[in-house]
C-alpha cells in the first residue's frame, strides 16, 4: 500500500502502536487523502496528544520548547503519571490544537 509492511499496518490499525511523523507524511502522500487516522474513543489523553504532536511532526523536545515547559513535564502528562497544572495542559492542547474541557 504505502511501501511500510503489514505488521506495521496491522499495528497502527489495532491501535497498539502509532506510525512516525516520517510514515504519516508517506501515508498521506500514497493513498492521497484516502486513509485518515482518527482519534479512538478509547484512547488516553496523552494517547491523543501524542498522536497529535506526530502528525504535526514534533517531537516530545521540540513541543515541550514550544509549550516552554522540560521534556519530562511533558512525558509525565502523556502518559499520566503526575497531576499537571491546569495552565500546562490548556498550552499543551493549545500546540496540538485541541480544545480542553475543564
Amino acid at each position: 500500500m504505502c511501501g511500510c509492511t503489514r505488521a506495521a499496518v496491522t499495528r497502527w490499525a489495532s491501535g497498539s502502536r502509532l506510525p512516525s511523523p516520517k510514515w504519516l507524511k508517506v501515508i498521506e502522500r500514497k493513498t492521497k487523502g484516502q486513509v485518515v487516522l482518527r482519534y479512538n474513543s478509547y484512547m488516553s489523553e496523552g494517547e491523543r496528544v501524542r498522536l497529535a504532536l506526530r502528525k504535526q511532526g514534533l517531537t516530545l523536545s521540540a513541543a515541550a520548547k514550544k509549550i516552554r515547559i522540560h521534556r519530562n513535564t511533558l512525558t509525565r502528562f502523556i502518559q499520566g503519571q503526575s497531576d499537571t497544572p491546569s495552565n500546562i495542559v490548556e498550552r499543551i492542547y493549545k500546540i496540538v490544537g485541541e480544545s480542553w474541557d475543564k
